[in-house]
């Protein structure tokens, strides 16, 4: 029904409290709201008869054309609450057009859901007039322009009045406070922040509104433009920590051997402030560009300090040489109660420089990362949230659509004035080593930061803001909660709403935190949450103390950090900057690039030597750990979707998780009898009972985690048991077996099929965990294995590419050494008949013959993780010949999979590939996944014994890289991480497999020690 027909007649006012439903509750006791009188206003001031002006109406710009009542009405209350001091300084129109423009597009983005659903409701009814499309539109937007058409679509549906309403007074008696503001300091900024402009900048001419978050009414940031040009920045909240940070700064900037940081003028009045308006601008040189990159490594140490937080690409310009945060609302943060972890290590990294939010921090979503920190982000770039937008746009077909919005550039990141923006990657010496400049100049003078100044007393009852959630939770729910569903009674806006009450959108937070979030919600603001860096309580909007607190103010935990600085926490703190940064690198993951090493060696690496070696790499991640109570674990590099790195405490999986570098601890104690490597081994463990417990808790989990053996619960069991063995554990042994039945439950319903995240790894850890077990236990997986193998031979091999991890040559490899369990399980007394493991050996053989692909002489062959044959030159070699998705991988397949050797066809191809591999110059990393310890296990697989020479090269290149430079990782720039496939743990292991071949089996192979 098209609003206007059928519905209340021409006067809004008439309908007796129609406003009612879109309160909860009995909020309307007190009498109609104010914002059911303006919008009362509005639909009075509608044309009784309204026509559409002719022509496309792109976007929502319709909708802004129907909301122009409420829009008119808030420019006239803006006219009507200036003062005639305050209008003397404006440009009325221009300003008033300013507000206009920027308030209907904001309140068509609100009503658009309605605005369609009826759009569409009178099409199907077969209500609108017209020729074609655009006409049948052009018709609809003036019947619910209308008198008539805008009052019924408004008591129709009172929460959507409400929301106009509220958003119109509120936007327009901001603007006017931000303009009579100006009136009373005009003496003032003109002497101050205007004075560069020779005097009186001259009216007032532009306004923009909605420069940042509204807060508090709908109060924003404003962007102010006078008649010469001049430009000015307008905060609605107090200045008093930025002016203190500005006094900091200052004294910073006069430590011995600091590094100089620009700050911005300002004036601060109170419950609100002027700021200078500053434009990105380009460097002149390059030495400018490493200038500017160590201020930013120094600014980061200060911000690190003093507990800043939120500091995003929005929150900093580019001026040259200089890093200019225009935004420190957010120092002193403290963290909330009931958020705290029991991981050491995420516990670490919520402390750590990484929280301040300059470094990299991709948000990732199932087609494309986002990075929007003040180093790496500010791209223009496709977002991974997929949020509402509108289809045929202008046409009576116009409908909602799911799309991923687009981010343009920011003015965060430097440029040369002949070029594009700085890849920051290719600066990680300099913002390191302004990093440790900043602390340690700040290190050397503290005493006089703590005790022999007043600094940092001085922002003890400063407002500074409180994230307790992202920003992007409270605009989701701002904009789905326009659903026309909810806008007929404010009781079902209110139930979406209160889902903040749950673990749906995040941590679970106090009553009131929640009570006052869904307040400012209903006021149409972003939640707005204030702490004083003196005290230790938390305030809402309205001012009053909040259940949540910290248990420290934020003066005396940045007393404390202060106190805790030395060499140790600056080399851990840089570590987690360059990991971090390596996280921002454009080049593909899996494709390391640089240097590559030429050592070689004539002779086998003495075990002894191999040993050591692997030692440094195991008390380097024994460094590396975090402790807290009984629990171990690490910050990591977790490789997603084999194209972007990120950040954060290691989860449990075998490729990137604890278990790797548990597991090889675990082979370095049973080698050398050292106690403390399994003790970190046993308590990186110690999170595994919780975790089995919860997925035993949650069946319907299990598919989504997968029984793969690198990224599923196979290689979680593979590496309890074989750490179970190793120290002789029997409660790890017992969690073992848990993981084994839950990776056979998962594989039973996971779509993945590839060895590392699907059902080949899953049976591969299966027919380890067989071979190891007995009794009913051993029963129940040989089914479980078998059902694995019986859904590997109904899929096509290839559709996961060629490769080991995820394509043929890793299904052939399982479905193979499946076939052998198989024949020597019929060859028992009693065993099944063997024509059951001939299919499976023919299946096996068949998707190896896929993975080889062409003759063995045809050129390279397999290539990277698509299979696809490789010729991009030297940066695709590393992918080419990795384990992963490459030769290697796939060489290795052929090699270690029962009966594929009788194939004269793989084993042709498979030798040459070998000899082809060995003659390559040594890899980029050391890594096992596509690097130097990954070639080793191919070179030294024992079906290929004439591979001997390559070996003994290869091995003791990488023994040579160990010692002399230390060991190299998968991940850009070779940051040291403790990653298995890519990282430390991987590095060692191979180490102790070129070195005791016997006692180490092949952790990429499942091998068992048994």
């Amino acid at each position: 029904m098209v609003a206007g027909q059928g519905r209340a007649g021409g006067s809004l006012s008439a309908v007796e409290r129609w406003w009612a439903a879109g309160l909860v509750g009995d909020g309307g006791a007190e009498g109609r709201p104010d914002w059911a009188a303006f919008a009362e206003e509005a639909s009075a001031a509608a044309p009784e008869e309204a026509v559409a002006p002719e022509g496309d109406h792109p976007g929502l710009s319709g909708f802004e054309w129907v909301l122009r009542p409420f829009t008119v009405c808030a420019g006239e209350r803006l006219e009507r609450g200036l003062s005639e001091r305050a209008r003397g300084l404006v440009e009325m129109t221009a300003v008033r057009d300013d507000l206009e423009r920027y308030l209907g597009g904001r309140l068509a983005r609100t009503a658009a859901r309605t605005l369609v659903l009826e759009l569409y409701e009178a099409r199907s009814a077969g209500r609108l007039d017209g020729e074609d499309t655009r006409a049948r539109f052009r018709d609809f937007l003036g019947r619910v322009a209308s008198r008539r058409g805008l009052t019924a679509l408004l008591a129709g549906r009172p929460v959507l009045a409400r929301i106009l309403g509220r958003a119109a007074l509120d936007a327009a008696d901001a603007v006017a406070e931000a303009l009579e503001r100006l009136a009373d300091d005009h003496a003032r900024l003109t002497a101050g922040l205007l004075a560069e402009s020779g005097g009186d900048p001259g009216l007032l001419v532009a306004v923009a509104p909605g420069a940042g978050d509204g807060h508090r009414g709908g109060r924003s940031v404003m962007l102010l433009r006078f008649a010469d040009g001049t430009r000015l920045v307008y905060k609605p909240r107090s200045l008093s920590v930025h002016r203190h940070f500005n006094d900091l700064v200052a004294w910073f900037n006069e430590l011995p051997d600091s590094v100089h940081l620009r700050t911005l003028r300002l004036l601060d009045r109170g419950d609100y402030g002027w700021v200078e308006f500053v434009g990105a601008a380009p460097c002149a040189c390059a030495a400018e560009v490493e200038t500017f990159y160590r201020r930013q490594g120094a600014l980061l140490a200060l911000l690190h300090l003093i507990d800043g937080t939120d500091l995003h690409h929005e929150n900093l310009i580019a001026v040259g040489a200089d890093p200019v945060l225009i935004d420190v609302e957010t120092l002193f943060h403290p963290p909330l109660t009931g958020t705290a972890t029991e991981d050491p290590a995420a516990g670490a990294l919520h402390d750590s420089v990484y929280r301040v939010g300059l470094l990299p921090q991709l948000l990732v979503g199932d087609h494309s990362a986002l990075d929007v920190s003040a180093v790496g982000g500010g791209r223009e770039a496709v977002s991974p949230v997929v949020r509402a937008d509108w289809a045929d746009a202008g046409t009576d077909r116009m409908r909602l659509v799911r799309r991923a919005g687009r981010f343009g550039e920011s003015a965060n990141r430097p440029r040369l004035a002949d070029g594009g923006p700085i890849e920051p990657a290719a600066h990680i010496e300099a913002l390191c080593a302004g990093f440790r400049a900043g602390y340690k100049a700040i290190g050397a003078a503290r005493e006089e930061l703590l005790h022999e100044t007043a600094l940092l007393k001085e922002f003890a009852e400063d407002e500074v803001r409180v994230v307790v959630r992202p920003t992007w939770v409270y605009s989701t729910l701002l904009d789905e909660s326009t659903h026309p569903d909810l806008l007929k009674d404010a009781g079902e806006r209110q139930r979406v709403l209160e889902t903040l009450r749950t673990d749906v959108l995040g941590t679970v937070l106090a009553p009131d935190l929640v009570d006052e979030e869904i307040a400012q919600l209903w006021a149409g603001d972003v939640p707005l949450f204030t702490a004083r860096p003196g005290r230790d309580h938390l305030w809402g909007a309205a001012e009053r103390p909040l259940a949540g607190r910290a248990d420290l103010s934020g003066i005396a935990r940045v007393a404390a950090r202060l106190a805790a600085l030395d060499a140790v926490d600056r080399q851990d703190q840089e570590w987690i900057v360059r990991a971090a940064m390596a996280t921002a690198s454009r080049a593909p993951a899996h494709r390391p690039v640089g240097d590559r090493r030429t050592r070689t060696a004539e002779r086998a690496p003495e075990p002894e030597r191999l040993l050591s070696a692997a030692r440094s790499v195991g008390d380097r991640l024994v460094s590396l750990a975090y402790r807290e109570g009984p629990r171990s674990n690490w910050i990591g590099l977790e490789l997603l979707d084999d194209r972007y790195w990120r950040i954060g405490p290691m989860p449990a999986d075998l490729a990137g998780g604890y278990t790797g570098p548990a597991l090889f601890l675990a082979q370095l104690a049973a080698l050398t009898g050292a106690g403390h490597y399994a003790e970190v081994a046993r308590t990186a463990l110690a999170p595994v009972p919780g975790l089995l417990d919860a997925l035993r808790a949650r069946p319907a989990d299990l598919g989504a985690v997968g029984s793969g053996a690198f990224s599923g619960l196979g290689g979680i069991a593979y590496a309890l048991a074989e750490t179970a063995r190793l120290l002789d554990d029997p409660e790890i042994g017992s969690w073992a077996s848990a993981a084994h039945r839950l990776a056979g439950a998962a594989a039973l319903s996971e779509r993945e099929y590839g060895v590392g995240a699907g059902v080949a790894g899953g049976l591969v850890a299966l027919l380890a965990a067989h071979r190891a077990g007995g009794g009913d236990e051993a029963q129940e997986t040989w089914r479980d294995a078998r059902a694995c193998a019986d859904r590997l031979t109904a899929v096509d091999p290839t559709a996961g590419g060629r490769g080991f991890t995820t394509g043929a040559a890793g299904l052939g490899w399982a479905l193979l050494r499946f076939a052998e369990a198989e024949a020597e399980a019929s060859a028992r007394p009693g065993g099944a008949a063997a024509e059951g493991s001939e299919r499976y050996r023919l299946a096996g053989l068949s998707a190896l013959r896929a993975a080889v692909g062409g003759e063995p002489d045809g050129g390279r062959g397999p290539g990277g993780h698509g299979g696809a044959p490789t010729d991009d030159g030297p940066a695709d070699e590393a992918r080419a010949s990795a384990w992963c998705g490459g030769r290697a991988g796939i060489a290795l397949a052929v090699l270690d999979a029962p009966d594929a050797l009788e194939d004269p066809y793989l084993a042709a191809w498979s030798r040459r590939t070998v000899e082809e591999l060995g003659r390559d110059r040594p890899a980029a990393d050391d890594s096992l996944c596509h690097g130097e310890a990954g070639l080793c296990e191919l070179l030294g697989h024992t079906a290929v014994p004439e591979a001997r020479p390559h070996w003994i090269r290869r091995a003791g290149a990488l023994l040579a890289s160990v010692e002399e430079t230390g060991a190299r990782s998968g991940a850009p720039d070779g940051v040291p991480h403790p990653g298995l496939l890519t990282g430390l743990a991987g590095i060692g292991h191979g180490l102790l497999r070129a070195g005791f071949p016997e006692r180490v089996p092949s952790l990429i192979l499942l091998q068992t020690s048994c």
